[in-house]
C-alpha cells in the first residue's frame, strides 16, 4: 500500500473533508479492514473531524417466489416447490400477468387450452393445490369472489428466464 502524501500548511478548521470507501463485499473481514482504512485516512490527514464513510453494498433481497420459465421450476425462498405441469402453467400465467383479474373461463382457455363449456371448478381445485404447496407464499394469489383470481403481490414474485448455461 502506498503512503498518503503529507499535507502541510493547512489549518484543519478551514477544511471540510469527506472520504467515501465503497466496499463490494459484505464479508466481515472486508468491512473491518475498510473501517481500519477509514481511521488510517483520518489520522494521516490529521483531520480528526473528517467524515469517512464506508459505503457497504445494499443487501440483495431475494423474492419470496421465483418462477424459472425455461426449466419450469418454482423456488420459494430458494427451495424448490414441486408442481404438476398444469399447476406450473396456471401459476406462471397468473404471475406473468399480475394486478388483473383472471376469470375462470379465461384461465381454462389459456392454461388448459379448452374453449368448450367445462366445469371451471377445476381451476379452483388447482389453485387450492398450488396454495397448499406454496405454504406461506400462498397469499400471492387472491380470490376475487365469483369472478376468478388475481396476483396482487407482484413484488414478491419474479418470473424469469433461466440463466444461460456456460
Amino acid at each position: 500500500m502506498t503512503a498518503l502524501p503529507e499535507v502541510t500548511g493547512v489549518d484543519p478548521t478551514d477544511v471540510e473533508v469527506t472520504v467515501v470507501i465503497r466496499v463490494s463485499a459484505t464479508d466481515t473481514r472486508v468491512v473491518a479492514a475498510a473501517g481500519r482504512l477509514a481511521e488510517a485516512l483520518r489520522s494521516a490527514l490529521d483531520l480528526p473531524d473528517a467524515d469517512v464513510v464506508v459505503d457497504l453494498p445494499s443487501a440483495r433481497v431475494e423474492p419470496t417466489l421465483r418462477i424459472l420459465v425455461d426449466s419450469r421450476r418454482v423456488l420459494h425462498r430458494g427451495v424448490p416447490v414441486g408442481l404438476t405441469r398444469l399447476e406450473f402453467d396456471l401459476l406462471h400465467h397468473l404471475c406473468a400477468n399480475p394486478h388483473r383479474v383472471h376469470r375462470r373461463t379465461a384461465l381454462m382457455a389459456s392454461v388448459w387450452g379448452t374453449t368448450s363449456t367445462v366445469d371451471t371448478r377445476t381451476v379452483d381445485v388447482h389453485v387450492r393445490r398450488i396454495r397448499h404447496k406454496l405454504g406461506e407464499a400462498a397469499s400471492i394469489i387472491t380470490t376475487v369472489r365469483g369472478v376468478g383470481y388475481r396476483v396482487d403481490h407482484a413484488g414478491d414474485v419474479v418470473v424469469e428466464r433461466d440463466a444461460p448455461i456456460g
